[in-house]
Order: C-alpha cells, then sequence, then structure tokens
C-alpha cells in the first residue's frame, strides 16, 4: 500500500470513528484492510467471513458515507473475506476472540478486580467525567453522573441521559463506569450496550441458560446500558429487561441508561418500563451552544497533540453545530490534511476541511447564511435584525450584516435590500459605506467583521 494509500485508508477508518461507537469500531472495523481504490470502486478486506457478513448487514451506509466524505467519486464499495475458512479464521484472528467473547456467556468463579472492570474496549482514557467538556447544554447530566460516582443507588436511581447522537452520553456512561469502579474496585460495575444486552438474552434462551445468564447480570452492584432505544417493539427483552430493573432495584443497586429521546418518547416500548425509567432523574444533553463547542474543538486538539489558533477554533466552531462527533471529525480531518501537507492548521487548511466534509459550500454565500451568522455572532434573533427596530444594537448588525451581504453574496443592493424587510438600495448603500469608515477607525468592528468573515469561511 501507498503512502498516499495509506493516508487515505487512515482519514477514512477516523472518519468511520465519528459516526460508529467505539467499541463497535473496535470490533468490526479495527482489522478491516484496504485493497484498493480505482475505476471509482473501493474495494476492502475484512478478515473472515463472518465479519464481511456483519459489516454489509449493519454498517454499509455509515460506510458509504465515510467513503463519499473522503473519495466522493466512490460508487462501488466491495467487501471481500479473507481465504482461511470461517472458523479457522476466527479462532487465529484477534477479531474472531472478541466475536466469541461478546456471544460467550462469561461466568467467572467470584468477583475480582479484573473481572469487574469495565471493558476497555468501551471505556477508553478519554472516557472520564474530568475530562467531559462541561456546558450548559449538558451540565445537569455531567452534575447528576458525578452525584451518582460519589453516593450509588441514593440520589438519582435510575438515571437517564438522553440527547441526540453524538452529544456525549456515551462519554458520561462510560466515565461514570470508571468514576463507581475507581470508587468500590471489588464491587461489579457492568456496562453494556442495550443490543449486547438484548443478544446476550437471546443467545441464553437459545442455550437453556436463562438463569445463568439472570445470575451474571443481577449481581453487579451497577448496572449501565447504552442506547435504551434498541429495545423498542422487542417484547420479550422488555419483559426481561423489566425483571432485571426491578431485581435490580430492589437489592439498591444502581442503574443508569441512554437512549436518544425523552423515556416517554421511546416507540413500541412497554408502559410499565416507561414509567419505571421517569421514576428516577431523565436528563437531557442539548447540542453544544458556541462556547462549549470551543471548548469541544480544543480539547478534541489536544487528544491529537494539536494546537489550534483561535482563529481556526472560532471557524470550525461556528460551522459544525450539531454534535461532539462531528467536532470529533472535523479535528480528525484537520489533522490529516495538516499532517499530508506539511503545515501547520491554519484557516486556510480549516476551510479546506469543512469544504470536503461539507460544511462550506463553494462559490457565493446565500443572505440566509450570512444574516445567521451574524444573528447569532452579536446575540440577537434573525427577525430582529430584519425588522424595522431602530435601537443601536440592531442598527449595528444590521449594517454589519448588509456590509458582509454586499461583499459575499452574488445579488445586488436592490435584492439586499428588500431581504432586510423591503429597504431601498440607498439605505444598504449607506450601511456599506458606514461600516467601511467604521472599519478604518474602530479595531473591534475590525475584528468582528473578519471574526464573521471566518466564520462564513471567506
Amino acid at each position: 500500500m501507498s503512502k498516499v494509500e495509506l493516508a487515505t485508508w487512515n482519514i477514512l477508518r477516523e472518519r468511520l470513528q465519528t459516526t460508529i461507537a467505539k467499541e463497535s469500531f473496535d470490533t468490526w472495523f479495527q482489522h478491516l484492510q484496504l485493497v484498493d481504490w480505482r475505476n471509482r470502486k473501493l474495494r476492502l478486506l475484512a478478515p473472515n467471513r463472518y465479519v464481511k457478513h456483519w459489516i454489509e448487514s449493519h454498517y454499509r451506509d455509515e460506510l458509504f458515507a465515510a467513503a463519499h466524505a473522503v473519495l466522493p467519486d466512490t460508487e462501488i464499495i466491495e467487501v471481500g473475506a479473507a481465504s482461511e475458512s470461517e472458523a479457522g479464521a476466527r479462532a487465529a484472528s484477534p477479531i474472531g476472540e472478541i466475536i466469541d467473547q461478546k456471544i460467550r456467556l462469561a461466568t467467572p468463579a467470584g468477583p475480582s478486580a479484573a473481572s469487574t472492570r469495565p471493558s476497555a474496549s468501551r471505556s477508553g482514557t478519554a472516557y472520564r467525567l474530568d475530562s467531559f467538556v462541561v456546558g450548559t447544554c449538558n451540565r445537569l447530566a455531567h452534575s447528576a453522573c458525578q452525584a451518582v460516582a460519589e453516593t450509588p443507588a441514593a440520589i438519582y436511581n435510575p438515571l437517564v441521559l438522553h440527547g441526540d447522537h453524538g452529544l456525549g452520553k456515551t462519554h458520561l456512561l462510560q466515565g461514570l463506569a470508571h468514576a463507581l469502579q475507581d470508587r468500590a474496585p471489588h464491587q461489579k460495575v457492568k456496562t453494556l450496550s442495550c443490543e449486547e444486552f438484548a443478544n446476550l438474552y437471546v443467545q441464553a434462551v437459545r442455550n437453556r441458560s436463562l438463569e445463568q445468564f439472570r445470575a451474571e447480570i443481577r449481581r453487579c452492584h451497577a448496572l449501565l446500558i447504552d442506547d435504551l432505544q434498541f429495545l423498542s417493539g422487542k417484547e420479550k427483552t422488555q419483559d426481561e429487561f423489566l425483571h432485571t430493573f426491578d431485581a435490580l432495584l430492589n437489592l439498591g443497586r444502581q442503574l443508569v441508561f441512554t437512549c436518544n429521546v425523552h423515556p416517554r418518547e421511546l416507540p413500541r416500548l412497554d408502559e410499565r418500563l416507561k414509567a419505571r425509567l421517569q421514576s428516577g432523574l431523565v436528563a437531557r444533553l442539548a447540542p453544544p451552544e458556541f462556547e462549549t463547542r470551543v471548548e469541544q474543538l480544543r480539547a478534541k486538539a489536544r487528544q491529537r497533540g494539536m494546537e489550534l489558533s483561535g482563529s481556526v477554533v472560532e471557524l470550525l466552531a461556528m460551522r459544525v453545530e450539531r454534535s461532539v462527533r462531528e467536532l470529533e471529525g472535523t479535528v480528525c480531518k484537520l489533522g490529516a490534511l495538516s499532517a499530508a501537507e506539511g503545515r501547520s492548521p491554519d484557516t486556510e487548511l480549516a476551510k479546506v476541511a469543512l469544504r470536503e466534509l461539507g460544511y462550506l459550500r463553494e462559490g457565493p454565500l446565500a443572505l440566509d447564511e450570512v444574516l445567521e451568522v451574524v444573528a447569532q455572532r452579536f446575540g440577537q434573533s434573525i427577525d430582529e435584525v430584519r425588522s424595522p427596530k431602530r435601537h443601536a444594537a440592531l442598527v449595528r448588525s444590521r449594517h454589519v450584516a448588509m456590509y458582509l451581504a454586499k461583499h459575499l453574496t452574488s445579488q445586488s443592493l436592490a435584492e439586499i435590500g428588500r431581504y432586510f424587510g423591503n429597504r431601498d438600495h440607498s439605505t444598504v448603500l449607506h450601511a456599506v459605506r458606514k461600516v467601511t469608515e467604521q472599519m478604518k477607525r474602530e479595531e473591534d468592528l475590525r475584528s468582528e467583521v473578519q471574526a464573521l468573515r471566518r466564520s462564513l469561511g471567506r
């Protein structure tokens, strides 16, 4: 594999890690290899047919999305399997050992620090409560996890964290698992995805080892389960989960769950289970606000050994708004471009990363984009900036928005005037001239306009 191919493959893998849970990535993608990319076809090699089938069945969309982000011309993705037999591959390959471990019910003789500590594959060193970036969007969830870590099963039991994908639920869950285990090393802290719980239950039913499964799950001192929405529509698994919930709660054990929506909004879920989930604290994680995104970007960059300037961080934070995973993916992309080109991650390289990831468009901006960024920057609503109100702060924002619209869009003065509340083209011209003159005298305004340009990728 050439250096270019290797760099491309590393970028694609890191892109996948922003959309796939760490444990799933470690299990199914860690040993996936790039064969070649030619004639718009991406060819990959899995270690065995089992992994090939699983990737094609469960992760085809994520694989296509990552490939198109890195290699936009890709039309076909072909996943092959190594030549050895499936059984031989699973016996010989490290990934086969992981698969076997996931579908085999462990039955340790007794609790020990080694057997009860959270799995390393699910709980990397970055997943700690003290490494979680706290903002108004997630403060309640974080403080609740800290309270549970200090006094488990005493204050918030159960604790349910909910929010959209990529907002930090898994980070908090794994951080809490570490904190609980550090507090009491000899106690059993069990962390599972809901899919793993369901698979273990089904496996136990098939193997007629249901009592063994129940004993293993219910002997833990804290049970933490990720992605509870996976229970939707699975009636038998819900019944088992409900009994497990009641058994552990009656024993005074801590229960912590995550899901993508509030428990009452989970579809096709037993009403009894919904009621139990809402009997403790339900804490929402919202999309990060600008200040939190800035801190998250700095943290993600430090983890990769990168130092980003204020202008680069501000540009990324303004354009990437939906989730922490997307922020991490952007930092990953910027770092890869920086390494490939042998230059520091400056604003120009950041714009390249944003464009390749689809956060910036080529060509003139739309008036909506300009107004949205200006309104957010000055803490005002879009309707206020376009309104007839003449408050000094609004007039200043309106003039700046008109100035940027004149220089960054393809609209005429008359079209800009109509967009900003049916104003005359002469009003727009006055605003442009006024901002131009003020920028010559006022350093603060000049800095604001430059920051807005960077945020708009211009």
